[in-house]
């Protein structure tokens, strides 16, 4: 059966000769893998270069309900990036965000709300001219309350210390809880309460920042079963620190 659908591109990986293998996000029908034949030939018919990390797509596909390998008729990117594929900074970010994206998501889930939030979400990075370091830290904070664990907001001088096991801030904590202290806490709260388009309102210094990432990749692998191993976070920190 043939549906027409929005995408956007995770990642993708050679498959034979001259072939590929492509996971991407679809707006009707979840996270999809495509085999997509001869790609990597010199005369393909569809370019591997649309297949870069969190590039937008149209999709034409032949939809297998069952599952599986899905097969593409026809795909196209009319909305290029302006930024993101020629600013480290974007670039960087855009590869992390795709792998723990590719971590979260499971096959076949559809999940409109959350592809429309992570597409306006893109468009705004690509787009944005302001400071865009802090943005990775929003992204994810406002991603978990699509995946289902938010965050409680009951940030106040009686609960200062949030517990990431708990998803809630608390009164105190003993050494033996995953508790951030009363700094990290505190921007933690104002992370999680900051719109996309009010960034540079944050104040983070550039070894919170640090912390803070590994705190929330922490927060999502306590909340989310079998979130593989993420890497791409490193270069990130790197390219931040610079």
């Amino acid at each position: 059966m043939l549906e027409k659908t929005n995408g956007i591109v995770l990642h993708h990986f050679r498959y034979g000769e001259t072939s590929v293998i492509a996971r991407v996000f679809t707006r009707e029908a979840g996270l999809q893998s495509f085999i997509v034949p001869g790609v990597r030939k010199a005369r393909a018919r569809i370019k591997q270069n649309v297949f870069q990390p969190l590039t937008l797509v149209e999709l034409v596909i032949y939809r297998k309900e069952h599952g599986g390998l899905q097969h593409i008729r026809e795909i196209s990117c009319p909305e290029p990036w302006q930024s993101i594929p020629y600013d480290i900074t974007r670039t960087t970010i855009a590869i992390f965000l795709a792998e723990m994206l590719s971590g979260v998501l499971k096959e076949s889930d559809p999940s409109p709300g959350m592809f429309d939030y992570v597409k306006q979400a893109l468009v705004f990075l690509d787009h944005h001219s302001g400071r865009i370091i802090d943005f990775h830290l929003v992204f994810l904070l406002q991603l978990s309350s699509h995946l289902g664990f938010s965050p409680r907001s009951n940030f106040d001088a009686h609960h200062p210390y949030f517990n990431l096991r708990e998803g809630m801030y608390q009164s105190s904590y003993h050494g033996t809880e995953p508790c951030l202290d009363l700094e990290l806490s505190s921007q933690f709260h104002n992370l999680s309460n900051c719109p996309l388009e009010e960034l540079e309102s944050l104040k983070i210094k550039g070894d919170q920042r640090k912390v803070l990432l590994h705190r929330i990749i922490d927060y999502y692998r306590m909340h989310l079963d079998g979130l593989k191993e993420i890497k791409s976070h490193l270069v990130l920190e790197s390219v931040l620190h610079e």
